[in-house]
């Protein structure tokens, strides 16, 4: 595989990554508690609390859980949407391979 487009695959990952967790988090106080769209943006958020959770703080509400946790999600959302790249190519690359 090229590396430029490795480089690029990966940044777009992170891009997206931090994209979806801003959104979530900038979207859910405006959500009625308890409702589906807040449901989704804490399922979403949801792995970045639980690694954040490791770390002794004053709670969850404090600037440090948060920016741990909101770190942990968008790092956490990069690696599972980069997966899914390389996934999306080896299918194509299986595709291509067996029209050969």
């Amino acid at each position: 595989m090229n590396l430029r487009t490795q480089w690029s695959r990966i940044a777009l990952a992170f891009l997206i990554g931090v994209a979806l967790t801003a959104a979530a988090t900038v979207l859910q106080p405006h959500f009625k508690a308890g409702s589906i769209p807040d449901l989704a943006c804490e399922l979403l958020l949801l792995p970045g609390k639980l690694v954040a959770s490791l770390f002794q703080d004053r709670g969850n509400a404090s600037p440090e859980f948060l920016w741990r946790s909101r770190t942990a999600t968008a790092i956490l959302l990069s690696g599972l949407i980069w997966c899914g790249f390389a996934i999306r190519k080896r299918r194509a690359d299986g595709l291509t391979a067996s029209r050969q």
